[in-house]
């Protein structure tokens, strides 16, 4: 049996938003919506997803857009249409990839979300064939009415924290329970938002989510613009930057980051 898991990096189409929600700035107070300053200011993002090949099963990280957004994006996202703008072309919804990779969703051990944001969980439905579906318990227990209503009619298990070897707090849950996939308490952007850190090949691959959004976040400790408590968000950057420098790190991934491409760790 491998000692080490395989990490698959899938953009599930993309999200338009003003930098301010990405990356706070001391001299704009508030984020503003879609169209209210140039396009220099308003980029495309992707939304992440993963899927990890481990020897006792397989994982998706976050679910990513669903398919209503390529025909009622305004009806899909509610209030939230005015932050931010999805796409998501055909063939790139979290179930034709898995597809494509010649999965099925009951093949799919675990679902793990790694915060409620609405880019995270909006495809959700998409994946409700597979076996168990994650969220660390903070995250679940800060989530607000409307959040759990867009996951209506999955079951979720919300996990407690127990201690583990990575993370600003040392928190999280050894997924399979062999040290190969960790989900890492990393709050402050949201509650209970876990990064993975999984064991590839050659090395330590750090999953962010939303902790940061490119290297700019960490390097820089820049906080994401919103945040449920700035202190904690500012540990895990920190947390994150740290790990960055490890000689065993093979990379460092944010869930929004264009640098990203889709690949293989």
């Amino acid at each position: 049996m491998n000692n080490f898991v395989k990490v698959h990096v899938m953009h599930c189409g993309d999200v338009k938003v003003d930098r301010r929600l990405a990356y706070r700035d001391p001299d704009l107070d508030h984020i503003p919506f879609i169209g209210q300053r140039s396009e220099e200011y308003q980029p495309w993002l992707p939304v992440s997803c993963y899927l990890i090949e481990h020897p006792k099963g397989t994982v998706v990280i976050d679910a990513g857009w669903s398919e209503d957004v390529r025909t009622r994006p305004e009806v899909h996202l509610g209030h939230a249409y005015k932050f931010c703008h999805p796409r998501l072309p055909s063939g790139q919804s979290i179930s034709e990839q898995l597809a494509s990779k010649g999965l099925t969703l009951k093949s799919i051990d675990y679902v793990v979300i790694s915060h409620m944001d609405i880019d995270h969980i909006s495809g959700i439905h998409l994946l409700a064939d597979a076996k168990s579906f994650l969220v660390s318990e903070p995250e679940w227990n800060g989530a607000k009415s409307y959040q759990k209503a867009r996951c209506e009619g999955v079951v979720f298990e919300s996990f407690s924290l127990d201690p583990i070897p990575f993370g600003p707090y040392q928190l999280g849950k050894d997924l399979f329970g062999d040290g190969l996939v960790y989900l890492v308490f990393t709050p402050g952007h949201t509650a209970g938002l876990v990064s993975v850190v999984a064991r590839v090949e050659n090395g330590w691959l750090l999953l962010a989510a939303d902790a940061g959004y490119s290297k700019e976040s960490w390097n820089q400790l820049i906080l994401p613009g919103n945040t449920s408590n700035e202190q904690q968000a500012l540990q895990s950057l920190q947390w994150i930057s740290d790990f960055s420098k490890r000689d065993d790190c093979v990379a460092v991934i944010a869930n929004h980051d264009p640098s990203v491409k889709y690949g293989i760790y």
